[in-house]
């Protein structure tokens, strides 16, 4: 049986403008026990991903500077793996922006309005358990 304290600590990123939301989900996930970095515009969450390794990625689509697609388009450009899943966090309900995201990789997508702090970190580990979620993508 393994030692729960020999685990890695996963490593999430929440890229969000909304500085009450990224800020409540930071929280919600530091108190969950998770290493949480943050970002709030398109270029920050840019250069973060190239430099860093996370184990989850939660990308908001309406961002400053450059969207969250136009972050993926860039990465994949420049050829820049993500071995992190990737989650849109949203509030729109656009079938044709999700369906783009899938050609980026993005593993699925989660609806800001809907979601209650224990949707939240019952989404997150089921990302990261690779786990079957509400919210994932075929």
């Amino acid at each position: 049986m393994a030692d729960e304290k020999t685990q890695t600590i996963k490593k999430i990123l929440i890229v969000e403008d909304e500085t009450y939301i990224r800020d409540l989900y930071v929280q919600i996930l530091l108190k969950e026990g998770y290493l949480v970095d943050s970002a709030s515009d398109g270029e920050e969450a840019y250069v973060k991903i190239s430099k860093k390794e996370y184990d989850l990625i939660l990308l908001d689509i309406i961002l400053p500077k450059i969207d969250g697609l136009q972050v993926l388009e860039k990465l994949k450009k420049e050829s820049i793996k993500i071995s992190a899943p990737v989650v849109l966090l949203t509030n729109l309900s656009q079938e044709v922006v999700v369906a783009k995201a899938v050609d980026y990789g993005v593993r699925g997508y989660m609806v800001k309005s809907d979601l209650t702090p224990q949707d939240i970190i019952n989404e997150v580990r089921g990302y990261l358990n690779g786990e079957h979620v509400r919210t994932q993508l075929k």
